[in-house]
């Protein structure tokens, strides 16, 4: 991969999020939507494509690491407004659960 500069790197708004819900997508293999807290006003809605791994009520509840200034992208007609961040392991989308703070606490 290429290097970035710091400024770059900065230009990345990651935040810790608290997942209130979590379902599969009916008409696809691997997406599930989430309802993300990201202490703003409203809940945002973030497709993750990890239903392979993981099931949806164990997601509930959970803070994870997120970009939130991602473009929003459309998926299956629906509107992804973010990422959940995942290790890449063994060809294994592992989720980084995050500490228990604030949502929208900022990841630097």
């Amino acid at each position: 991969m290429s290097l970035i500069s710091f400024s770059e790197f900065q230009r990345l708004d990651l935040r810790i999020g608290k997942v209130l819900e979590a379902e599969k997508i009916a008409e696809s293999r691997s997406l599930i939507r989430l309802k993300v807290d990201l202490g703003e006003k409203e809940p945002r809605t973030i497709l993750a494509g990890i239903a392979e791994w993981y099931q949806p009520e164990d997601l509930v509840k959970k803070n994870f690491i997120f970009v939130a200034n991602l473009e929003p992208k459309k998926m299956m007609g629906e509107e992804s407004q973010g990422m959940i961040l995942c290790a890449d392991f063994e060809n294994k989308a592992v989720l980084i659960q995050a500490p228990e703070v604030s949502p929208g606490t900022i990841v630097r």
